[in-house]
């Protein structure tokens, strides 16, 4: 009986003490991760044992604890992007906590700059394998004040060009990346804003003559913005999937820090807007007139955030509003923009980000370009010549022309780090961007007999935007042995938009006194339009990384849209690939190579048809005086397929000594299967319609190049150099024999030219009589190629410094070489006898003898002034827009401690002093205009680079002042 009682009591024993044991045989590592540099905690850095397949993440403090280890010792891992991997070696005791603080080092500044190279894909610029184009938006705006993204972004980024189509504020904005070969897209990139999905062209909306609503990215404030990256083509963009061939951009919003304590921020803006050039007054015999009528447009602004974290939980609220005057009568823009930007991280595990923008915005613009009701075109082309007959000017500046848009972005993102399987990142994104805008255009009834219409004329338009993305991505970190990590990406992205618009316009109002559109008698127009179209791609991606140092990648999209397509498919479907591989290989070199990482990278994308381009035939609805019938609207192609770029992309990115760095690409781009417009056979019965077909290609080649040197670097003092150049070579090499035409026939896309190429006759100079006697110019008999709207060679240079700490100064400057403006400003003034250069040549003419070389002189001069339609117009007013500008010039002088000195109290974090300038001084050829960026069609289509009549961009300078509790 003893005996099995005291076989059960050790039993017992046995049971209650065999988890002490157990757990007797495990320890705990825990500590701090922190920068090396400064000693402020590093939170979210990755601490792993590859050995057991453990790991976390550190704390908001920086803090960690891997728990439940076994006894024995391990290599553990700590890495944070931006930061040099640190391997240590820890002996884990059974029961025991063992402490381990890691302090991590940075890498080269300039090389190890975080940028995003792909959907859900982040890597520092030493490690990148495609060219990625990178603005610090929140440091240039410390410095600078800016009037839209436009001017953050001209002369910063190799590879790309951005130009405003004209000085109205809110002016469209065009994007030229790289080759631009995609003969169906729009052109431009896609715009992602805190991870949501925008709209980037011009609203529907009343034209201005030439000018179409402005850009949605005019409604943002550039000064709430921290970062812009641009990934420039297929190579980089491939899991964007179709629509992303032109590029990307992404814009990251300004948030608040873990760990900050509240901070308030005040800023205001005064300033002045100008013209940056006069008229020719050897062109224009107005041009007193015409610059006269600019004026000095008032601009002001007000800005206050709040911005702080408390616990886990880190924000930014910020209002702004601004107000800027044209430099033209009936000009104006008010933008208020209402941001907030929150993240949470519950545990340590969970985070929760949400980023709003609400922004009402109201604009008004004069009538411009081509257009007979515009100032300009009134000054330029009217008495004392007789253009025109003689007009009320007030007539012109009653025209009244408004937009009113609210705009709402939201974008909320989740990401799950489980602390059950190491290495593993699941996030999903959401985003709304939604836009109401109004549109009222009023000719009153006061002027009446000068209007096209008699009794006054209401047009009012409503649209409604709406744009919606979804993405999920789930991402794992992982090694497969102690040399070779790797990183698998799997997700989803889908897309919504729908465009919904309607109009109305009534004339015989008879009384100012009345804006009802109602109260019209009589109803012009009245219509609606409805389009919805919906996407998805799902995405997979793997990487594997060999000893920290060499990175190879393969990624795939498979894409869906609903655009509608013939046959049983139903709709669009594609595959889009890219392979990346890298090396860093700087370690191989003596050590004044701080970094060279070599790279190249091969990526596919696409464009889809227009909306219906895949249904045979479309028909429209049409009232007429017998009733109300069908027309055709549409004659599609069921055979259509998408248009297909390839990209192939290398280069390498060197730091020299930590101050340094130098990187260069070269791509080559191809697209096939463009889809191009026939003609249809009269015989079918369609009528004037045109039928697609995939027969286009175009090649395109490039080089980009981007220097940064640091000059100085002490503890008050810094001076730093940045320069990059880019070149471009492109060709149309198959169209079916068709040639597309823009605006008047100049422009052009054509086999064997660049595209958008100005296209037409060659004047050689003048034609003689036998006796001497001018008879007109000499006209070439074929139409060549005459230029190109779009530089073939461009970039910029700047710099920034630091001076005593408290001086900051900072300067941007952008140059466009190779490529041409057509002054059709200056050739309708020649037309109505108005050109003063081509009648002094005329009269001087009149008075020499014919056959003297003098005369045959002045007729040459005289035959490159005939502004006759077929007459070698396009090159007789074709110039060279070859331009070097100083885009932007910023001085801050941070007075906090002489206040504090004065006042004696250090309740104010911050008092600043700012002076900004934009578009200084312009160096240029082009003299038959104001300005050679200008293009009167807006910033869309196959038009480009025709100055007519067309308001130009301003010179901007501001003052600010910035103070901070």
């Amino acid at each position: 009986m003893n005996t099995l009682a005291t076989r059960l009591l050790c039993g017992l024993a046995v049971l209650l003490l065999a988890p002490g044991l157990v757990f007797a045989q495990e320890g705990t590592i825990s500590g701090t991760v922190t920068d090396g540099e400064t000693g402020e905690a590093l939170p979210g850095a990755n601490i792993e044992i590859s050995e057991l397949g453990v790991g976390v993440a550190s704390g908001v403090d920086g803090t960690y604890t891997l728990e439940d280890v076994p006894v024995g010792e391990y290599e553990v891992r700590v890495s944070f992007i931006g930061y040099q991997v640190e391997r240590t070696s820890v002996q884990v005791e059974a029961g025991s906590v063992t402490e381990l603080d890691v302090e991590l080092l940075p890498d080269a500044a300039q090389l190890e700059e975080v940028v995003v190279t792909g959907l859900g894909v982040e890597q520092t610029r030493g490690e990148a394998n495609v060219s990625v184009s990178s603005i610090d938006a929140g440091e240039l705006s410390e410095t600078s004040e800016f009037e839209n993204v436009t001017d953050l972004l001209q002369g910063r980024t190799s590879g790309v060009t951005i130009s405003r189509s004209s000085g109205n504020v809110g002016a469209g904005l065009r994007f030229d990346v790289r080759g631009g070969v995609s003969l169906n897209s729009d052109g431009q990139p896609l715009i992602f804003v805190d991870g949501t999905r925008i709209a980037q062209d011009p609203a529907t909306g009343f034209g201005v003559g030439g000018q179409p609503t402005g850009s949605p990215l005019a409604d943002l404030d550039p000064n709430n913005i921290e970062s812009i990256n641009i990934l420039k083509g297929p190579a980089a963009t491939s899991l964007y999937g179709t629509d992303g061939t032109d590029g990307v951009v992404l814009i990251e919003t300004k948030s608040g820090q873990q760990g900050q304590d509240l901070q308030v921020g005040y800023q205001g803006t005064l300033g002045s807007a100008v013209k940056q050039k006069d008229y020719n007054d050897e062109i224009y015999p107005t041009a007193d007139r015409l610059n006269d009528i600019h004026r000095r447009g008032a601009i002001q602004g007000h800005r206050v955030n709040v911005s702080g974290s408390f616990e886990d939980v880190n924000y930014r609220l910020a209002y702004s509003h601004r107000d800027t005057e044209s430099i033209f009568p009936t000009g104006e823009g008010q933008r208020n923009n209402l941001n907030a930007n929150i993240e949470a991280r519950p545990t340590e595990s969970f985070t929760v980000s949400s980023r709003s923008t609400l922004a009402f915005n109201y604009y008004t613009r004069p009538q411009s370009d081509n257009n007979i009701f515009g100032v300009l075109g009134a000054l330029a082309l009217d008495a004392p010549f007789g253009a025109f007959t003689e007009r009320d000017s007030s007539a012109f500046f009653a025209i009244d022309d408004q937009q009113r848009v609210r705009k709402f972005q939201q974008s909320v993102q989740l990401t799950y780090n489980p602390e059950a399987l190491s290495g593993l990142t699941l996030r999903a994104q959401g985003g709304a961007d939604i836009t109401a805008r109004r549109n009222d255009q009023t000719w009153p009834n006061q002027y009446a007999g000068i209007y096209p219409s008699s009794g006054g004329e209401r047009n009012a338009l409503d649209s409604d935007r709406r744009r919606f993305n979804a993405d999920l991505t789930a991402t794992y970190d992982y090694d497969l042995t102690s040399n070779v990590s790797a990183t698998t990406t799997a997700g989803s992205q889908l897309f919504t938009e729908s465009d919904r618009f309607v109009n109305a316009t009534s004339s015989e109002i008879g009384t100012d006194l009345i804006t009802d559109i109602g109260a019209g008698t009589q109803l012009d127009a009245i219509g609606e339009g409805l389009s919805n179209e919906r996407s998805a791609g799902i995405i997979g991606r793997q990487q594997l990384e060999f000893l920290d140092r060499y990175s190879l990648e393969f990624s795939v999209r498979r894409d869906w849209s609903t655009r509608l397509v013939g046959g049983e498919t139903g709709s669009f479907k594609e595959w889009y690939p890219a392979a990346r591989a890298s090396a860093q290989i700087g370690d191989f070199l003596p050590d004044i190579v701080s970094r060279l990482n070599v790279r190249a990278s091969w990526g596919q994308s696409g464009s889809l048809p227009n909306l219906v381009d895949g249904e045979l035939v479309r028909l429209n609805g049409q009232s007429s005086g017998f009733g109300t019938g069908a027309t055709i609207g549409n004659v599609g192609n069921p055979d259509l397929s998408l248009e297909q770029v390839n990209e192939i992309e290398g280069g390498f990115d060197l730091g020299i000594n930590e101050r340094y760095s130098f990187s260069f690409t070269y791509y080559r781009q191809n697209t096939e299967d463009s889809i191009v417009n026939f003609q249809v056979a009269p015989s079918t019965g369609f009528g004037n319609q045109t039928v697609p077909r995939n027969v286009g290609e175009i090649f395109a080649q490039g080089i980009e190049m981007d220097l940064g040197v640091t000059v100085l670097q002490t503890e008050q003092h810094s001076l730093n150099l940045n320069a990059n150049y880019s070149y471009r070579d492109r060709e149309v090499r198959e169209l079916g024999g068709e040639t597309i035409f823009g605006g008047f026939q100049r422009n052009v896309i054509r086999e064997g030219l660049a595209p958008f190429s100005f296209y037409g006759p060659r004047v050689n100079g003048a034609l003689f009589a036998d006796d001497g006697t001018y008879l007109g110019p000499d006209i070439g008999d074929e139409n060549v190629e005459l230029g190109n709207p779009v530089p073939d060679h461009f970039g910029g240079f700047g710099l920034s410094a630091t001076f005593f700490e408290d001086l900051q100064i900072n300067a941007q400057a952008e140059y466009q070489l190779g490529h041409q403006t057509y002054g059709s400003t200056a050739r309708f003034l020649t037309l109505i006898g108005a050109n003063a250069q081509r009648n002094e040549l005329a009269q001087e003419l009149s008075g020499l003898q014919p056959g003297t070389e003098e005369y045959r002189s002045v007729a040459n001069s005289l035959a490159r002034t005939n502004p006759g339609a077929g007459s070698g117009e396009i090159d007789n007013f074709l110039q060279d827009a070859d331009f070097l500008k100083l885009r932007s010039v910023g001085v801050r002088y941070d007075a906090s401690d002489l206040l504090s000195s004065v006042t004696g109290t250090d309740q104010v974090r911050s008092f600043t002093l700012g002076f900004s300038a934009s578009n200084l001084f312009t160096i240029t050829s082009y003299d038959i205009g104001p300005d050679p960026e200008v293009n009167f069609s807006g910033s869309r289509g196959v038009t480009r680079g025709q100055d007519f009549l067309t308001l130009q961009n301003p010179r901007e300078y501001t003052f600010t002042l910035q103070v901070g509790i």
